[in-house]
């Protein structure tokens, strides 16, 4: 199913001098493309905050490959950007979820003839996407550019064309509160008159669960269909929006390939793994192909720090697909024997600490070898694995690890020598033949170990 809007040039920035061209976005169901977007007439995020007086606040950072203003990832839906105007112009991708989302009511992810994932929405979903067409007739300064919709949650990219009475949250709330009457209206017209008021508050329940807290004086007070509260990332630039439309049209095949491969999609918690040195069990947070700790070659991934670096944009982001500042031929060496033997069988075991080991690490990615990266931080409750990162967990190529002791933290964490030493010791105990020779620089071993044992007892024993 595919809706088209008419080819128009907006400004969709909250900069006078942000123009774009977007046009032929499909909308709909499944399929959302993004032809006729300009992706030329856009600064950066870094050149045009200079000339304004916002900065990048706490809790917040710039994705460096989208341009995307995105909040560090915590699973809770009230959490703003503190220094950003939600009632000012601008652009975002919104989602908003179901308050129970053990019951995707808006309809289901299939699988199509041609092998494609489809939504097919319910009779629901079907009048919530109704209802979030006449989202500009309330709100007439917002305009719509994208939306997908899925069994528990709703994506949708807008525009904020000027400014606004109320902040964006205030519209976005009338708009779940008219979603939630038009699911108690449906509850009480599927029981019928002579149901009566109870049984309709019964099967309103079935859909709208109860708030907590909350009085019975408005119509949609006791039930909310949606959860409190929306998840937002503010668009900066025509390739940000390309990426937030993208996003959207592959959720349903993510969705789909979750499920059938739901092995490598559950976070375990506590995997005790043997060090093939000294027989060791280390404990770690894990997702992805477990299988791939027991291939016969685990090939340990060290690069100095001298022998390769990213060039950096001036806001510090490093740029990955630009030249490099520092590429010496024994990286190149280096990078080419790891990958070849990758390419034979072995699996690369990375901490992806140096810019050589996280290059590495991208090409094994593009290549599609296998690889295990190890993390100095535990996984989120609803953590997905991010580009790449997802389609090599379905294939079962990518395994992440983290220490069972070091617990998940919002945001970059900073990684320090001592985080950056347990991580390689790691990865030498489970590479074991495979290693590489690692100078700790006056690292007691010893002591070493002892923040090994630490960072990688087990949770259960905490």
């Amino acid at each position: 199913m595919l809706r088209e809007k008419e080819a128009t040039t907006v400004s969709p920035f909250p900069f006078p001098d942000f123009q774009a061209t977007i046009g032929n976005i499909g909308i709909g169901i499944g399929n959302i493309s993004t032809n006729g977007i300009d992706s030329g007439r856009c600064a950066w995020y870094d050149s045009r905050m200079k000339d304004t007086d916002i900065a990048i606040p706490d809790g917040w950072h710039l994705d460096e490959m989208s341009g995307c203003l995105v909040r560090d990832t915590i699973h809770r839906m009230g959490r703003r950007c503190r220094n950003w105007d939600y009632a000012g112009r601008g652009c975002y991708l919104i989602t908003m979820t179901l308050r129970d989302r053990s019951r995707p009511v808006f309809g289901m992810v299939c699988r199509a003839m041609d092998g494609a994932a489809l939504f097919e929405p319910s009779e629901l979903g079907r009048l919530v996407e109704a209802h979030l067409l006449r989202m500009p007739e309330f709100s007439p300064e917002i305009e719509l550019i994208g939306w997908q919709l899925m069994p528990d949650h709703l994506h949708v990219v807008l525009r904020v064309a000027r400014r606004m009475a109320k902040p964006l949250g205030e519209h976005l709330r009338g708009f779940k509160i008219g979603c939630t009457k038009i699911c108690r209206a449906m509850d009480g017209a599927a029981q019928g008159n002579q149901a009566g008021a109870a049984q309709e508050d019964r099967a309103g329940a079935a859909l709208c669960p109860p708030v907590a807290g909350r009085g019975q004086g408005e119509a949609v007070r006791g039930f909310g269909l949606f959860a409190d509260g929306f998840v937002d990332t503010i668009l900066f630039t025509d390739e940000a929006m390309a990426r937030a439309l993208a996003y959207m049209a592959d959720n349903p095949r993510r969705l789909l390939e979750k499920r059938e491969h739901s092995e490598y999609f559950r976070v375990v918690r506590d995997l005790a793994v043997r060090s093939s040195i000294d027989g060791r069990e280390m404990h770690f947070a894990s997702i992805g192909n477990r299988h791939l700790l027991a291939a016969p070659s685990l090939v340990q991934v060290q690069c100095s720090r001298r022998d390769f670096a990213y060039s950096k944009a001036s806001d510090g982001s490093l740029l990955k697909d630009a030249q490099p500042r520092v590429c010496m031929a024994t990286f190149e060496e280096k990078a080419a024997d790891l990958l070849a033997a990758a390419s034979h069988g072995a699996v690369l075991v990375s901490p992806c600490i140096s810019h050589g080991e996280k290059e590495i690490a991208r090409r094994a990615l593009a290549k599609g070898v296998k690889l295990v990266v190890l993390l100095n931080k535990g996984f989120a409750p609803l953590y997905k694995p991010p580009g790449q990162y997802f389609d090599r967990c379905v294939e079962g190529r990518l395994l992440m690890l983290a220490p069972s002791a070091w617990p998940y933290i919002p945001g970059e964490k900073a990684i320090t020598r001592q985080d950056a030493c347990v991580l390689n010791r790691i990865a030498q105990l489970l590479c074991g033949s495979g290693a590489a020779e690692i100078d700790y620089r006056g690292m007691v071993p010893a002591g070493l170990d002892r923040l090994v044992g630490s960072a990688t007892a087990s949770s259960n024993c905490q």
